[in-house]
Formats: C-alpha cells, structure tokens, sequence
C-alpha cells in the first residue's frame, strides 16, 4: 500500500510535519496549551479519527464529536472547534490529494466543477443549520441522517461494480443535507457526501478529494456563522485538536493513492454503514 511514496511527496510530508509540530510546540512553550498525557491522547485521537476522513471522505466529525462529548467539552465549544479544524485540515487534504493524482483541481475539469457545485449547494444548509443549532430537538434528524447514511453504504456496497450517471442537482441536494448536518450536530457531512459522489458517478478516489475541498468551503461558512453570532473558540481545545487532524493530511493522500478503486469503493461502503449505525445507536441509547 505504500510502496510507491516518491522523493517528492516524502519531502513535502517531513517539511508539513515539522511546521505543524513547530506550532503546537510553540503554543505549548507560550502556555497556551498545557502540555500533559490528555492532550497527547487527544491528538492522538485526533489524528486517527482525520485520517479516516481524509482517506475515505467521512468519519471526522461523526466519530469526534461524541468522544468530545464524553471527555466532558459542551456541544457548543465542540463543534466551532471542529468546524475550524475540518476548514485547516480538509484545504490542506485537497493540496495533497491533487499533489498526490487523486484528483484533478484545474479549470473546468469535471473535479472542480464537482467541488465547486457541492461547495455552493453547501451554503443553504449551513446557515440553517447554525441559525437552528441551539433550539432545534436534534433526536429526530440524526435518526434520519443515521438511517440515510447507512442506506447509502449498503447500496454502495451493492452496486460497487456499477456505473452511475452524473446529475448536478443530485450533487446539490446532496450538499445541502449534509450540511444542514454538519452545522447542527459537527458531524455527518462525510458521509453523506462522500457515498452521494459515488452514487453519482463520481470515482472513489476523486470524491474523497473533493469532500475534503467542499467541507472545508462548508466549515469555514459555518465557522464564521458561529463567531458572528457570539460564540468563542477555545485555543486549549482547538490547537491539540488541528494538529492531530494535519498531521494526517500527507499520510491519508498516499492510502488513497494507491488503494484500488474497487477496494476503495468498498472501504467507503463499509465505513458509510458503520458510521451510520453508530450514529443509530449514538442517537437512540
């Protein structure tokens, strides 16, 4: 799997891995961050749960969220964090990603008017989802998202050996959902996006690159929409939180790039219907 890491993509990986470590220790060093075993396994956590996203286009945020929840962080210092750290960590995938031949981010190729659709059909979703995110009961809507999700891998899984045809407003919907998702609860949008590419006629490879472009569009709206409206972000989270998640970055373009499409089509299959269940359950016990 990664055997065919050339000279170029090893140096740019050690010179991304220094700057970002470079930060954190800064922060550290300027007592922004208290270093101790907590946050070492944060980043740890962190880390692994971005290198699924980046690798298969989902799982950040629907797997962070509640062990954030769990350690004892409140909803609304949670998912600003993560929405600032999937805008970092998903702009960043998408330089590798296109670096790494995963993908093609040039003018009027089918790849950016991909990314460039879904980011737009993004927009809606995500300024409702953050104007409702402290008033609507969330029960319902992840029941439905879970049950969603879930279909979306089993049907992946199915017809993995099958061709679908591209529709933009398929792409649009699609977007939209899953971002009305992503703003309300910090999670889902992978999912969602990632599976609906697929099922459009979208290469493996391609849609996970292309998740991470437009859910990086998608976390900085959202984002911003959360500061405008009064909420804070809080660094002692947030920095251990983004360096964990780009360290990723370099190593989840490498898996892509050499997964075969087949295998990697049935990676996401699986992992789509493993995140749904788990948001079943998350959401139901």
């Amino acid at each position: 799997m990664f055997g065919k890491i050339d000279v170029r993509h090893n140096s740019t990986t050690i010179v991304w891995v220094i700057l970002v470590l470079a930060i954190f220790i800064f922060s550290v060093t300027k007592g922004i961050v208290q270093l101790n075993p907590n946050i070492l396994m944060l980043m740890f956590v962190c880390f692994f749960c971005e290198l699924m996203d980046s690798s298969l286009g989902m799982g950040y945020g629907t797997t962070l969220t509640p062990i954030l929840l769990a350690i004892g962080y409140e909803p609304l210092q949670i998912i600003p964090t993560i929405l600032v750290s999937e805008f970092l960590s998903g702009m960043s995938a998408s330089v590798f990603h296109h670096r790494a031949g995963n993908v093609r981010f040039v003018k009027k190729s089918l790849d950016t008017r991909v990314a460039l659709v879904l980011a737009a059909g993004s927009i809606v979703g995500v300024i409702i989802g953050v104007n409702l995110a402290v008033q609507i009961p969330k029960f319902y809507l992840k029941l439905i998202i879970g049950i969603i999700i879930t279909l979306a891998g089993v049907i992946i899984w199915i017809y993995v050996n099958r061709s679908f045809s591209y529709k933009r407003w398929k792409m649009v919907s699609i977007a939209s959902v899953a971002s009305f998702n992503k703003a309300l609860s910090g999670g889902g949008y992978g999912p969602l996006l990632t599976a609906g590419q697929v099922l459009s006629g979208i290469p493996g490879k391609a849609s996970v690159a292309i998740t991470s472009f437009a859910e990086s569009f998608t976390c900085l709206v959202g984002a911003t929409l959360f500061l405008l409206k009064g909420q804070h972000i809080t660094l002692e989270l947030l920095i251990p939180v983004c360096a964990g998640a780009l360290l990723s970055v370099p190593i989840s373009a490498n898996i892509v790039r050499n997964l075969n499409e087949i295998i990697l089509k049935r990676s996401i299959a699986i992992v789509t219907i493993g995140l749904g269940i788990f948001t079943l359950i998350n959401t139901i016990f």
